[in-house]
């Protein structure tokens, strides 16, 4: 502003500046001395700024540090939170599948609750029949135990009374048992004396007839060659002729007479054994004596070689063919034989009933059988 002043004003340049300089000086010093407080108070409010930035520096250290401790307090926690947050994820993931697992078997459970629950409907339905079906049986088995028992108690009358009359035909049975015992006792001894007359018989017999057939047998040997000497002469004799004939039909009727009675001998023998099984006799010795006997005379029959005879050529009807040997060649276990059963007469028995009748005339002709023989 001064120097605008003075620019303008060229010819009172030097007044103008000297009163400019003076007015210019009082502005300096009042402004120095605004100067000079304003400095003491920048000084002051300096010295008071510098504190404070002093200050200020110590907070921002005090700042830093607590930043630097927290940032690695909040970097630790970070990390660790990193850390916590990774495993609680993995176990939400684990807990999800888990929960999956759970949530089928629920689904599955649930499924099958209600499974069960209809399986018990239908039980506790088909269980209420059944109990009918048994309360129905039930009382059906009542009334057949009362039936059963009913029926029960006539089974048993009917048991006493079979036991009862079981006992009164026991002792009935036995005492025919002993009395049918002794009777067999009596007749299996005349039955033994029987057998031993007709053994004896025999014996007596068969001997000279074995002796007539060995003469019989040797002179149809002596008038075979005979035979065969006319034969060479070509002469034919009638009295030779004759003769043959007579002694073939003696040899027939001998041999005829032996088988016979071998055959009758054969049938005593097996009765008497059959009979000693349920007897128990007395002279089984001689009955065993004059089996042995006879057949020994029957070995020597059979050691007699039998001669060609004309006369069984010639003859072809059947009722002429005379007995063979070889029915003497079997056993007398093989033989067929009509058992002639001693059997007692009961004492009830009629007499002339037909079985009594038949048992006599079975034995008649038992006993007339040897005798016609004897005749003969």
């Amino acid at each position: 502003m001064a120097k605008v002043l003075i620019l303008t004003n060229p010819v009172n340049e030097n007044f103008i500046v000297l009163v400019m300089f003076g007015k210019f000086y009082l502005l300096i010093a009042v402004q120095i001395d605004k100067l000079k407080v304003i400095s003491e108070s920048l000084a002051n409010s300096t010295m008071k700024a510098e504190k404070r930035i002093s200050d200020h520096r110590i907070h921002k250290e005090e700042a830093l540090s607590f930043r630097v401790a927290k940032v690695s307090e909040v970097s630790e926690a970070e990390k660790e939170l990193a850390t916590e947050i990774s495993a609680l994820e993995k176990q939400k993931e684990e807990l999800e599948a888990e929960l999956q697992k759970v949530n089928g078997s629920l689904t599955a459970t649930r499924a099958r609750l209600r499974n069960v629950r209809e399986e018990r409907e239908q039980f506790d339905e088909a269980s209420d029949q059944i109990v009918a079906h048994l309360k129905t049986k039930e009382d059906d088995l009542s009334r057949s135990i009362s039936s059963y028992r009913a029926e029960a108690d006539v089974v048993n009358t009917w048991i006493s009374f079979l036991e009862e009359t079981w006992v009164l035909q026991t002792s009935h049975t036995e005492q025919k048992d002993e009395q049918a015992n002794e009777e067999l006792a009596k007749y299996g001894d005349q039955f033994l004396k029987l057998v031993i007359r007709y053994l004896s018989a025999y014996e007596v017999e068969l001997g000279p007839l074995i002796n007539n057939i060995r003469i019989v047998v040797n002179n149809l040997k002596v008038l075979n060659q005979g035979e065969e000497k006319s034969l060479r002469g070509n002469s034919d004799n009638p009295v030779v002729t004759s003769s043959r004939k007579r002694l073939e039909e003696e040899y027939l009727d001998f041999e005829s007479k032996m088988v016979t009675t071998f055959s009758v001998v054969d049938d005593i023998k097996e009765q008497f054994f059959a009979q000693q099984e349920n007897l128990s006799w007395k002279n089984e010795p001689r009955v065993k004596e004059l089996f042995a006997a006879i057949n020994q005379i029957k070995e020597e029959f059979e050691s007699i070689e039998r001669p060609v005879l004309q006369i069984e050529k010639k003859v072809s009807t059947p009722k002429a063919v005379t007995p063979s040997r070889r029915r003497l060649q079997r056993s007398f276990s093989e033989l067929p034989a009509q058992r002639i059963e001693v059997v007692p007469v009961e004492k009830d028995e009629d007499p002339h009933s037909s079985l009594v009748k038949d048992r006599r005339s079975l034995d008649s002709e038992a006993e007339l059988a040897p005798l016609e023989f004897l005749q003969d």
